[in-house]
């Protein structure tokens, strides 16, 4: 069995006292490293949003938050990061950016759905080719900035993966047990064309699901966790603040 966490939308800036919604983007995500560590993860996925300013400094400062959650660790962009930037502090072997990972027999898909100054999310064939060579004997997991389908929240559908379509057409159910994103803030859990989509809320600051403006979640700051077992059989569920 191999333990996978999630987290997502961190949000951090130059300035580490900056606030994000109201919240402190670096001790939230401290609140939730009891949690994880519990859990003793043996792999970590950080889907995208992971600065709020693309400063070295943000992308800096996370990585030595989260250099203890596991011992091997991933990311993928989200709307609010600046890729090369990026990429220069997170650099291999220490942080890989897919496209697949081979974790625990499973093959773990990191796609690419950011355009520089679009909060909505972009795919291509060339982003998207990493699906189509997938190996069919084996479970795959796919993660993604942008939600592929809508999650009942008007504030955050407007900003959605744009010809999502196109994405769908790529997903072979057989292969694939589920779609994770983050972008939301907010727990949901759906499916499309038989896979299970699941979002990862914020680190920082979630809303309350399906609501038409962002509504704060008084619960705070979250994480998801995955056990991925090689006969394909899976679990998944929340990490909160405050769990150990």
């Amino acid at each position: 069995m191999f333990t996978l966490v999630q987290i997502s939308d961190c949000h951090l800036a130059a300035d580490q006292q900056a606030s994000y919604r109201g919240e402190n983007a670096d001790r939230n995500l401290k609140r939730l490293l009891p949690g994880i560590a519990a859990l003793a993860p043996d792999g970590l996925v950080m889907s995208g949003d992971l600065s709020e300013d693309a400063s070295p400094e943000s992308y800096a400062r996370l990585a030595e938050i989260v250099k203890p959650m596991a011992p091997k660790r991933a990311w993928l962009p989200g709307n609010h990061d600046d890729r090369a930037v990026a990429a220069e502090v997170l650099a291999e072997p220490d942080f890989l950016a897919g496209p697949v990972l081979d974790w625990g027999g499973w093959q773990l898909v990191l796609l690419d759905s950011a355009e520089a100054d679009r909060p909505a999310g972009v795919v291509s064939d060339a982003r998207l080719a990493p699906l189509e060579q997938l190996d069919g004997e084996r479970p795959a997991l796919v993660f993604i900035h942008h939600q592929p389908l809508p999650v009942n929240a008007p504030w955050i559908d407007k900003y959605p993966l744009t010809q999502a379509e196109r994405f769908w057409a790529k997903i072979d159910s057989q292969t694939v047990r589920a779609v994770a994103f983050g972008h939301v803030h907010q727990a949901f859990k759906g499916e499309k064309n038989g896979v299970v989509c699941l979002s990862c809320p914020s680190t920082v600051a979630n809303s309350q699901a399906e609501t038409e403006r962002f509504t704060p979640d008084p619960t705070g700051p979250k994480a998801r966790w995955y056990r991925l077992h090689e006969d394909g059989r899976w679990q998944t569920g929340l990490i909160s603040a405050g769990m150990n």
